[in-house]
């Protein structure tokens, strides 16, 4: 694996104009992956996960409405400012994006084959012996055996599973170096979760590709990164590998979130740790650090600054009080 960044992102900021103000998406983006890393970007539902990674994608960025600043370099090029005729020539080819929901991210009215067909036109595909066998391929390459049948179907007659390994296919079809998955398993039953998490790796270890893997689940972090990156109300608050993260989260937020994961070696009857409150409306950010209101940590100082990501006990943390113990009985169990 090189340590080489792929994909370096620096202050990365999306803003959206609405009724005359700006409201900032993603305040501050930073982050980075090497040739073959995968990296987790974790947090709650309203951190500006998805926001980032589409940004990275460049899908912000063709919303009129919409502003992103900050450097954000693939390969040595810079992204942001990008034309978009130059920015379409990298996706499918260079990166490539799994969404949330393959039921409708796939078009109702086209047939798997139609879908797949333009997926592999668009990104320049070499198609060696025939498109339809080179489809076939692709299919069993995600583990789906009678490709024929999938061809020939639409969407809404193949199961939600089915149509995720569809997507990944489609994903991979110009051979990308970057794979972004925005929590790809959200919408699927456990099992078949830890089957598309599996083949996600697999495809991922075979062709050596680096990957960004949005989720909210710790588990998966921990199972599957080589970094993680902790997000909340729109900025990275620390970032560094699974035993930096894991073993001693620096972040009061990352104590929280793992605080709350259940563990079999509790009491029973113990009553589930969780962090009181929610995640902040983009526009209606508190002052100093977004988090201090549901923080135990917080001192008067958290209310009034933002703390800088910076370098701490080995990793990036953006916090005034980093690494303080307290008890689990400081969250709230309500």
């Amino acid at each position: 694996m090189s340590t080489t960044p792929l994909l370096e992102l620096d202050g990365v900021r999306v803003e959206v104009r609405k009724n005359g103000r700006s409201i900032a998406l993603v305040r501050e983006g930073s982050l980075a992956i090497g040739a073959g890393e995968i990296v987790c970007l974790v947090g709650e539902s309203g951190s500006g996960k998805s926001v980032l990674a589409r940004t990275i994608m460049g899908l912000t960025q063709r919303d009129r409405a919409m502003s992103v600043s900050g450097s954000l370099r693939y390969d040595g090029q810079e992204l942001i400012g990008m034309p978009e005729n130059r920015f379409r020539a990298l996706r499918g080819t260079e990166m490539s994006m799994i969404f949330q929901e393959p039921m409708s991210s796939l078009d109702p009215v086209y047939t798997v084959e139609s879908q797949l067909r333009e997926s592999l036109v668009r990104a320049g595909a070499k198609v060696e012996g025939g498109m339809r066998p080179h489809m076939e391929r692709l299919l069993a390459d995600v583990g789906i055996r009678d490709g024929d049948r999938v061809l020939r179907s639409y969407p809404f007659q193949l199961s939600g599973g089915m149509c995720q390994r569809v997507m990944i296919a489609m994903g991979l079809a110009g051979k990308p170096r970057l794979l972004i998955a925005d929590e790809p398993t959200t919408a699927l039953d456990v099992t078949i979760q830890a089957q598309i998490l599996d083949l996600v790796e697999h495809v991922r270890r075979e062709r050596d590709m680096s990957m960004l893997l949005v989720t909210h689940d710790m588990g998966v972090a921990a199972r599957l990164a080589d970094r993680i990156a902790v997000m909340y109300a729109g900025r990275v608050v620390e970032y560094g590998t699974p035993p930096e993260i894991f073993d001693s989260g620096q972040h009061p937020y990352t104590r929280g979130l793992l605080a709350c994961i259940p563990s079999l070696a509790g009491e029973r009857r113990t009553i589930l740790p969780t962090i009181g409150g929610a995640v902040p409306h983009p526009s209606q950010l508190p002052s100093g650090c977004a988090f201090h209101p549901r923080c135990p940590m917080a001192t008067a100082k958290c209310a009034e600054l933002d703390p800088p990501l910076a370098p701490v006990a080995g990793r990036d943390t953006a916090c005034w009080h980093p690494g303080q113990e307290r008890h689990l009985q400081d969250w709230s169990t309500s």
